[in-house]
């Protein structure tokens, strides 16, 4: 009798939480549309698929698990065509997730959900390079995209916070002058992933609020307006 009220009371809790979660979840939805609105842009909500022209961009996050993507907006802002959205996925601790394997050790298994930001403003093209901080899980879009190690010298404080793949030396180096250095070492936990005249801005595991949206997409346009040096 214990056991089976034992039962029940997980039972219980479990619906509880399962509830609560998809009332959370709505309350987001809701909260985000009224954003999009208030920017001028196109909102979808809820879950559905990464368009095809960002899943074949070449961006490493999107090779971490499903296809799939949250709440998106879409619109014009500052010159650039953007598109904000949320991307989970599963991956063991510390190390990468993937589109094809779970994770064996269910124990360890850490859940990340980011809010991302896609940037493309045709005809400024800047050169492919990978930004990521230091301190991160695994993480090797060097192997799987061809790019290599990049650092400066004199710079062990942007060593400390970040990590750069690029695939073209000296053009990148054009680009990330001593004053942009200086502003990635002022500010430490993006990540940045640049491919043309398109990039994808985020912090890991950082789901921003409907209501820090604006400032997030604001800050995500100025990295890469310095990047371009505009």
């Amino acid at each position: 009798m214990k056991r089976s009220m034992g039962l029940y009371v997980f039972i219980a809790v479990a619906v509880v939480i399962v509830v609560a979660a998809f009332y959370l979840e709505g309350q987001r939805r809701n909260a985000v549309e009224r954003v999009a609105a208030g920017l001028g842009f196109e909102f979808t909500g809820g879950q559905h698929g990464l368009p095809e022209a960002l899943d074949r961009a070449g961006f490493y996050l999107f090779t971490q698990g499903q296809p799939l993507i949250l709440n998106r907006m879409d619109g014009e802002r500052s010159g650039y065509r953007v598109s904000l959205f949320g991307f989970g996925y599963h991956a063991g601790k510390g190390e990468e997730g993937s589109r094809d394997l779970l994770p064996q050790d269910v124990g360890q298994v850490e859940n990340r959900l980011q809010t991302v930001a896609w940037l493309h403003r045709p005809g400024q093209v800047l050169p492919d390079f990978d930004l990521s901080p230091t301190r991160q899980p695994l993480r090797r879009a060097g192997v799987m995209f061809g790019l290599r190690g990049l650092t400066f010298d004199g710079r062990e404080d942007f060593r400390d916070r970040y990590v750069l793949f690029v695939r073209d030396d000296a053009a990148v180096r054009r680009i990330f002058t001593p004053e942009v250095i200086d502003a990635w070492v002022a500010d430490p936990g993006w990540f940045v992933e640049g491919r043309g005249d398109q990039w994808l801005v985020y912090r890991l595991s950082d789901r921003v609020t409907a209501q820090q949206i604006p400032a997030f997409l604001d800050q995500a346009i100025g990295i890469v307006e310095r990047l371009a040096h505009r």
